[in-house]
C-alpha cells in the first residue's frame, strides 16, 4: 500500500496537534490557575536581611520569606493568588526598622513590582 503525500501530511499535522494538545491539557489539569508574579526590588544601598510576603483567602494562607536581598538586586516570586485580592510585603532592615505595604490590589494585572526604598515600598503593576 502506497500512501500519498496528502495522507502523510494530514497524519503529520494530526500528530503534531496531539503532541501540543496533550501536554497542554495535562498542564491545565494539574495547574488550575496561573500564578501571580511579584518582583521584589531592593532600591536601597544596603542589604535587606528579610522580606516577608503574605497573602491568604478562604482555606489558604501563604507566607514567603526572601533572605539577604542585596542592594539593587531583584527577585521574582510566584504566588498562588488571584489578582485584586492584595498581599502584604514587609521589609526588615538590618538596623531593626521595618516598612510594610499592602500591594497588588489591581485586578487587571498578573505581575507587580514592589520597590523597597528607605522611604517605603512602592507597588507598580507591570502587566
Amino acid at each position: 500500500m502506497v500512501l500519498s503525500k496528502k495522507i502523510v501530511a494530514l497524519i503529520s499535522v494530526g500528530l503534531l496537534l496531539l503532541g501540543i494538545g496533550i501536554p497542554s491539557l495535562w498542564f491545565s489539569l494539574h495547574n488550575p490557575m496561573k500564578p501571580l508574579y511579584v518582583e521584589v526590588v531592593n532600591g536601597t544601598n544596603t542589604l535587606i536581611p528579610t522580606v516577608v510576603i503574605e497573602h491568604g483567602r478562604t482555606g489558604l494562607q501563604e507566607k514567603i520569606t526572601i533572605v539577604r536581598l542585596k542592594p539593587r538586586e531583584s527577585r521574582v516570586i510566584a504566588l498562588n493568588h488571584k489578582p485584586g485580592l492584595g498581599f502584604n510585603v514587609l521589609a526588615n532592615f538590618a538596623d531593626g526598622s521595618k516598612t510594610e505595604i499592602c500591594g497588588g490590589k489591581s485586578k487587571d494585572y498578573w505581575f507587580f513590582r514592589e520597590t523597597i526604598t528607605k522611604f517605603g515600598i512602592y507597588t507598580t503593576p507591570i502587566r
